[in-house]
């Protein structure tokens, strides 16, 4: 610099030792570092996504789903297929798809570790297919749900889907009224068949015919196709010697409810696949089955078989002169007046109700079987209740996570249960009494004056009595035994962990059996009489006064 000519240049560079500068260029070399790591991270990992891809493929229940879609939609629209029944059948058995869904991932799963057992894992791209079969499964709950009228989980209260009506959602609703009249002789018998629709039969015909009334429906969009389907629901009455037979073709979409009247002694078979029965006033025997309806029987003087297999329905008999039978799976069971044996075999979901049967009673479900010999009062059975007054025995009740109830039992009694309270309540003449509980607490009065012996005990409980009778305790077991009066009948009580309680009351014995009165017929009314009316007497003028 010193051959340079002046101004000289600066011995260093600028900024010439400003520490300022140094952190500023420090700070940009630290973030250039950090952005180049970044973009390392960056790489790696699109690396490692595209290798990713390369080892997973999509699941093969999307295609599954979507090509059974299709095919059910082809059998739809080419009619091989009812919509209706596809519907019922959908809302009955729609978990099945998660079965079926889960089933496969599964075996997805397992095919990937055995396949590839060398390489890492990558989990298939699932979540769509499980959405899928979620929104599948939603249509299948809600169909559920409605062919109860909501009552499942108290949504949609009063609206129904089921395949009673799932008809009106197909189109307009057409009607049209049918009569049919044919010579019926005496002793003949009918057998009806209607697939879809209600049957009415009343034993009121007294001019040797048999009338029958048909109501027709049909839901479609077009009037041409409903003259048509009107057309082929017309009924069929048919005969062999004295052997009728009434059948209604199946029309799809469409029903017919026929209104029958028969001569008294008209024995009947009917038949009803989707719709209610109602029988009235006859006098021979009759046998209904009904597959998705209710049964209502009224005024019977015969022997009454009945089939019903759905749980949503309904059966009903009153004022019956002969045995009942009852087989299959229903709701609601009300049966009254009955002058004859009660057999009921099935199982019954709703409400139970037996009233007045002059006869045995024998019912008997997948839960409780019960029987005894006649009822002058009621029977109720509901979820977790079963109570009944005025039993005549032998009395035997078998069931389990039931709070029962026996008031005014006359002759033996055997009750074995579980998990659930007996009270029992005996009526003169007092039979031997058997009862076996488990983790219920047991209470039972006798009538007073009534001689018997007793054998009660209880496992981590305690016994009450006002009876003069021995009670002991041994290693958290309670007794009660001893004899009142002259001994007779047996009283025999075993429960655990609860209580056991005997006590004497005033109990009124059973009013003896009664019978229906035999028909009054009234006598014809006296003709009127014509009164005699006496004739007014014409009234005398008397006679004028003379004149003075």
């Amino acid at each position: 610099m010193a051959g340079a000519p002046p101004p000289y240049p600066p011995p260093y560079p600028p900024p010439q030792g400003d520490w300022r500068y140094a952190r500023k260029a420090m700070r940009e070399q630290m973030r250039a570092q950090r952005d180049v790591t970044r973009a390392q991270w960056k790489m790696y990992r699109d690396q490692q996504k595209y290798a990713a891809r390369g080892y997973r493929g999509g699941s093969i229940l999307g295609p599954i789903v979507l090509i059974t879609i299709g095919v059910v939609f082809l059998l739809i629209h080419t009619g091989n297929i009812n919509q209706a029944s596809l519907f019922f059948w959908y809302g009955r058995w729609w978990p099945l798809i998660l079965l079926a869904g889960g089933a496969i991932l599964l075996a997805e799963w397992a095919f990937e570790r055995t396949v590839h057992p060398d390489q890492p894992t990558y989990h298939r791209g699932r979540g769509g297919v499980v959405m899928l079969l979620m929104l599948l499964c939603l249509p299948g709950l809600l169909i559920n749900i409605s062919r109860d009228g909501g009552n499942g989980f108290g949504l949609m209260h009063g609206f129904s889907i089921n395949g009673d009506n799932m008809d009106e959602f197909l189109g307009d609703r057409h009607e049209s009224d049918q009569n049919l009249d044919q010579t019926f002789p005496v002793g003949s018998t009918l057998t009806v068949n209607n697939p879809r629709g209600e049957v009415v039969i009343t034993g009121n015909s007294e001019d040797g015919q048999i009338h029958v009334a048909v109501h027709k429906q049909v839901y479609t969009r077009s009037d041409s196709d409903a003259s048509a389907k009107a057309q082929q629901l017309s009924p069929t009455l048919s005969n062999s010697g004295d052997a009728f037979t009434l059948s209604v073709p199946t029309v799809d979409g469409a029903r017919v409810d026929l209104n029958i009247r028969v001569p008294v002694t008209t024995a009947s078979t009917i038949t009803v696949d989707r719709g209610n029965i109602t029988a009235n006033s006859l006098k021979t025997p009759l046998i209904v089955t009904a597959n998705h309806g209710d049964i209502e029987l009224n005024a019977i003087a015969a022997a009454v078989t009945a089939h019903i297999n759905n749980k949503g329905s309904n059966f009903s008999a009153r004022s019956i002169t002969g045995a009942v039978s009852l087989e299959g799976n229903c709701r609601d069971v009300d049966i009254a007046d009955v002058n004859g044996p009660v057999t009921l075999n099935g199982d019954f979901f709703g409400k139970t109700h037996f009233e007045h049967i002059n006869g045995a009673v024998r019912f008997h479900t997948s839960r409780t079987d019960f029987q005894l010999a006649r009822l002058d009062g009621e029977v109720d059975l509901t979820h977790g209740e079963l109570s009944a007054d005025q039993l005549l025995g032998p009395v035997s009740l078998s069931t389990n996570n039931y709070n029962v109830t026996l008031e005014r039992v006359s002759g033996d009694v055997s009750v074995t249960t579980s998990n659930g309270k007996v009270d029992l309540t005996g009526a003169p003449p007092l039979g031997n009494v058997t009862i076996q509980n488990r983790n219920g607490e047991v209470n039972v009065t006798v009538p007073e004056q009534s001689s018997f012996t007793v054998q009660a005990e209880t496992r981590e409980g305690d016994v009450d009595t006002d009876l003069p009778l021995s009670k002991s305790d041994d290693n958290n077991i309670s007794r009660l035994t001893g004899t009142v009066g002259s001994g007779g009948s047996l009283i025999r009580i075993n429960t655990t962990q609860n209580d056991i309680s005997l006590k004497k009351g005033a109990i009124a014995p059973l009013m003896p059996p009664h019978f229906a009165l035999p028909p009054i017929t009234p006598a014809p009314p006296t003709p009127p009489v014509e009164p005699h009316i006496a004739r007014p007497k014409t009234p005398r003028i008397p006679a004028p006064a003379p004149k003075p």
